[in-house]
């Protein structure tokens, strides 16, 4: 794997299980998005797996792929205790910009609170999703957002790294693209996909999109 890869990959192992205490509520914004969908979902980032269990609750099957083999094992852990098989989901450690999927192969995809950890490429990942959704495939894509208050920064500055605190007293620094609502827009347009919406939403920016059929 890249470097990106092996950077987010090494600081989410770090904090896993700290994380996994932490973020286990999935959010309403993608609860909503994951109402009528059907078929397979895609989750790219997918951590703990928050998110997925509300997906399989709402009878889909769901591929999900991180960086982080710490975050995977408890991601998988949770799904075994919620529903007691993992006949809906697989788990996949992949990079999000080289996604290891044919074309097509999915109905709908998320890309929560991942595409800021990327360094480079995060366009590129965007096709990615593009590349592996099915005709008419809707993603929903969130960030953090620049236009926080939290930010003492100059205003070209984007990139910045966040200290997470873990329980032992341990301080890893995160890595964070931060976009504007319409930078994280321009992005997915660029892409190839469609945006449906777009909103900013309790410190983050969200995009819903989706794949348009080659006229």
């Amino acid at each position: 794997m890249k470097k990106d890869v092996q950077r987010a990959s090494k600081t989410f192992d770090l904090i896993a299980e700290h994380f996994d205490k932490t973020r286990n509520r999935p959010w309403y914004e993608v609860v909503e998005f994951l109402e009528g969908l059907d078929g397979k979902l895609l989750d790219m980032g997918c951590g703990n797996g928050r998110h997925i269990l509300e997906a399989v609750k709402k009878d889909l099957e769901v591929v999900g792929v991180d960086a982080s083999i710490e975050l995977l094992t408890i991601c998988k852990q949770n799904v075994i205790d919620e529903f007691y098989t993992l006949s809906k989901v697989d788990l996949i450690r992949a990079d999000v910009k080289n996604l290891p999927f044919f074309e097509s192969s999915f109905d709908s995809a998320l890309f929560i609170a991942a595409i800021h950890h990327l360094k480079e490429g995060r366009v590129r990942s965007l096709r990615e999703a593009k590349r592996v959704m099915k005709d008419n495939g809707k993603i929903l894509i969130s960030s953090w957002a620049r236009e926080l208050d939290r930010w003492d920064l100059e205003d070209h500055e984007r990139e910045v790294m966040v200290p997470w605190h873990r329980e032992d007293g341990e301080v890893i620094e995160r890595f964070y693209h931060l976009y504007t609502l319409e930078e994280l827009e321009e992005d997915v347009r660029r892409s190839g996909l469609s945006i449906i919406d777009s909103f900013h939403s309790k410190g983050n920016n969200y995009v819903k999109a989706k794949k348009l059929p080659k006229s």
